[in-house]
């Protein structure tokens, strides 16, 4: 859906029901070899939407704008977030056609392999879609909200004093850990 054609096919489809289609489209797994093939040979066109000659391919787009922009390499990255990098490939994955391929690629340097590329070959925590370390990213960043409440609120920052709570009150909150805590306080 891209170039002239894209725009001839949007319009003979409509909006709405594009819409609707991606909806109802199965969204594919974050895995290797799974990059939709028509991402693979994109016909890019000029300003006046003319074809351009030579085809692009968007895998290997994302990979060389990752290195040119000085994205962490896979293990870089997981040390950044206190994790433990791997020494090898089946640190990375147990599959055999995976390791053989990024051998290829990379030899056996693993300190190499690019972010992308590793978050896609790293194994699945058993039961969920995602690797370790996208469910560690999928935690910062869903527990950030939090943390802003919080450094928002001006009875945990510039009014959490004796002058606010009283003495005894700052006590009851640096002390209380659980509910528990509060209840045999109300209840003796």
């Amino acid at each position: 859906m891209t170039g002239k054609e894209g725009e001839r096919r949007m319009s003979k489809i409509g909006m709405e029901q594009m819409l609707v289609s991606m909806g109802h489209q199965a969204s594919g797994a974050v895995t290797l070899w799974n990059y939709p093939s028509w991402m693979r040979n994109l016909i890019p066109h000029d300003i006046n939407g003319e074809e351009v000659p030579d085809p692009v391919d968007m895998a290997a787009l994302e990979i060389y704008r990752d290195r040119e922009r000085g994205v962490a390499r896979y293990n870089e990255f997981r040390r950044n977030l206190l994790m433990i990098p791997i020494s090898k490939w089946e640190d990375l994955t147990d599959d055999c056609e995976v390791i053989e391929a990024l051998s290829e690629v990379y030899g056996e340097d693993v300190e190499k392999l690019d972010l992308l590329v590793g978050l896609q070959a790293e194994k699945k925590i058993k039961g969920f879609a995602i690797s370790e370390t996208a469910f560690f990213i999928f935690l910062l960043i869903a527990s950030r909200p939090m943390f802003m409440r919080l450094e928002a609120d001006r009875f945990f920052t510039t009014n959490f004093n004796p002058k606010t709570y009283t003495e005894k009150g700052l006590e009851w909150v640096n002390k209380t850990e659980t509910l528990k805590d509060v209840i045999d306080r109300k209840f003796p």
